[in-house]
């Protein structure tokens, strides 16, 4: 894709999973699936078009506490499946790309809470990128702990967002890291995540590369 001005640093928001279930007559365990597949693939489209930060909106703080104990089961399942694909995912490691989970990961399983020590642990050193899993996260639970004197903040020593995508047609970005989107680029799309493909993505560049952006000047 010739395009200039790529952003630096993307934002996703990836919405709309249990909407496309209802849509499509399927539970929404297969959604959740369908999503994380899709997830996948646009991560190395990200990386083919030579984008090398970007952060994830995987699960806010408030889906880890209110939904239901079954899907929430389904969902850390997935993580953990998540996760290990993470560590091999051979774009990632072959771009020298960091992984930082970040979210008050405390109130997930024990077994989660392993595989992201050990999917942190083992991509540490790597230097030319990063990817951030936003995962029982919320804004207001990193500006509390801002609050509370917390110096060692992963947002606090990260690229600002440059373009945050997010999909399911919901036009607010919920908290998605606030101390990052200050000036960054909003898109947002109708279009429900299981559905939202690589030409989506380019068109979502495209719009970004066609912006004015004067931060304040």
């Amino acid at each position: 894709m010739k395009t200039k001005n790529l952003p630096i640093h993307i934002g996703i928001i990836p919405d709309g999973n249990r909407r496309w279930a209802k849509r499509n007559g399927m539970d929404y365990f297969t959604a959740y699936k369908n999503g994380f597949d899709n997830l996948k693939r646009i991560l190395d489209n990200i990386i083919d078009y030579g984008i090398y930060n970007a952060s994830v909106y995987v699960l806010s703080y408030e889906n880890c506490i209110k939904r239901s104990k079954e899907e929430l089961n389904f969902l850390f399942e997935l993580s953990k499946e998540g996760f290990s694909y993470i560590r091999q995912n051979k774009k990632l490691n072959e771009n020298d790309i960091a992984v930082k989970v970040i979210g008050d990961t405390s109130i997930t399983p024990e077994f989660v809470q392993n595989e992201i020590q050990k999917t942190e642990e083992e991509t540490k050193n790597r230097k030319n990128g990063f990817l951030n899993l936003a995962y029982c996260y919320s804004g207001e639970w990193e500006i509390n702990l801002l609050k509370k004197g917390e110096t060692n903040l992963p947002s606090l020593n990260m690229k600002p967002i440059d373009l945050v995508i997010r999909t399911g047609g919901v036009r607010r970005i919920s908290g998605f890291f606030p101390l990052l989107v200050s000036y960054a680029e909003l898109y947002f799309t109708n279009m429900l995540w299981p559905d939202f493909n690589e030409n989506e993505l380019k068109k979502a560049l495209k719009w970004f590369s066609l912006q004015q952006r004067n931060f304040g000047k």
